[in-house]
């Protein structure tokens, strides 16, 4: 049994998916700002993806190491390391005189990051009664496109009013009041503190050498990587090739964004209900795969545009909870969470490493957003595969487990 509380801590639940939020701020709060940064750094596409990307630059190498550092120190003070973290990264970058200033910023904040979407897993595990696990999990997995559109939505009247360099201090101190509301909730995380479960290398591998995780993990993937290529990417399309402002294109970036919050609820209902996680990734890559074919292309009228945008996203959106939940059927000990959501969390970072460059890559070298499709359609045919083969995986655990 991974926790054995009796009765849910909600407000405890609460302000660990406040935590997650606040990380997905720092994700949200830059494709708004794009524009504002290539004209004061003087950045090239190319140049600003890689701005994106340099976030996730520790989560690609070291998730699976800070997933350890979780278990072995625990999760409540990796999950504070990991605030600390981004608001010192968010300092950093609201005085970046400078491109590489601004780079070194951004990996400070990715290392917040990372830190939090590690461990924060495991509180909510250890704030909830196990009856709800899937429930909470399921909204766990709400984190990144509730607290990105709401970022964004707020981009444009802030920007606007503190620039860029005012909005990243708003954040900051918002992260301080969401670390503040996390240590109240303390003592709800009790089974998640240091010393409360063994992590050891041989823990790890074990937890690590089933298949099933890394299905999951390689799914997540491609989702991060068609969700990040539309978040990134879409403000800048619609504002260099459709003539649309900066205003309206943040706005409508952040509606579509949110529109990906339903598409996790409903992910939290079926994985709840006991849906099966392969059938669930497949279905919503399948869907994807079509919206895929038109979001960029320039004979498109922007109506039917957002509406595949919106369609992509909200399939898209049942994906996270069909993931994220699966470490609960694969960590047979407590020990194992923080692993299996390191793996996780690693592979699914290099959807946002190398998509948004990617992407840039290909609409440079083409002269054309409309080659951006491919990049997409790759991703999806790539994620469906995988939750075949992590439907399967599952199927087979469920029959060694009645035999």
């Amino acid at each position: 049994m991974l926790t054995r509380i009796s009765r849910t801590d909600w407000p405890a639940v609460a302000a660990v998916i406040g935590a997650g939020m606040i990380a997905a701020a720092y994700v949200g709060k830059l494709p708004p700002a794009i524009p504002l940064l290539r004209e004061e750094f003087h950045l090239s596409l190319l140049a600003a993806g890689w701005v994106n990307s340099t976030f996730n630059t520790l989560a690609v190498t070291t998730a699976v190491f800070f997933g350890a550092l979780a278990g072995r120190y625990g999760a409540l003070r990796c999950c504070g390391w990991g605030l600390l973290a981004l608001i010192l990264g968010g300092l950093l970058g609201a005085v970046a005189s400078g491109e590489i200033m601004l780079l070194v910023s951004r990996i400070v904040e990715g290392a917040g990051f990372i830190a939090i979407a590690v461990s924060a897993p495991a509180l909510v595990v250890a704030a909830t009664a196990p009856r709800q696990l899937s429930l909470t999990l399921g909204l766990w997995s709400t984190y990144l496109p509730f607290g990105a559109s709401l970022t964004m939505l707020a981009s444009p009247s802030l920007l606007g009013i503190i620039g860029w360099r005012g909005f990243w201090l708003v954040i900051v101190v918002t992260t301080l009041a969401c670390a503040a509301a996390l240590w109240r909730s303390r003592n709800a995380y009790d089974a998640a503190r240091s010393g409360a479960v063994a992590i050891t290398l041989p823990g790890m591998i074990r937890a690590l050498r089933q298949p099933g995780p890394w299905w999951l993990s390689l799914g997540f993937g491609c989702y991060t990587l068609m969700f990040y290529a539309i978040m990134v990417w879409l403000p800048t399309f619609l504002v260099q090739e459709r003539g649309a402002s900066v205003t309206a294109a943040a706005l409508l970036t952040a509606s579509v964004v949110g529109v990906n919050v339903c598409g996790n609820l409903l992910g939290t209902l079926l994985v709840y209900r006991a849906a099966p996680r392969g059938h669930v990734i497949s279905g919503a890559f399948l869907i994807g795969a079509v919206c895929s074919y038109g979001i960029f292309s320039p004979a498109l009228p922007d109506t039917l545009r957002a509406a595949l945008c919106m369609l992509l996203m909200f399939a898209g959106g049942t994906i996270p909870a069909a993931v994220l939940s699966g470490s609960q059927i694969y960590a047979r000990d407590a020990s194992e969470i923080s692993s299996i959501q390191g793996l996780i969390v690693q592979v699914a970072q290099l959807g946002p490493f190398f998509g948004p460059p990617l992407i840039a890559a290909v609409v440079a070298g083409t002269g054309s957003w409309e080659a951006a499709r491919w990049v997409l359609l790759a991703a999806a045919t790539l994620g469906m595969l995988f939750g075949q083969l992590a439907l399967r995986t599952e199927r087979a655990l469920t029959r060694a487990a009645g035999a």
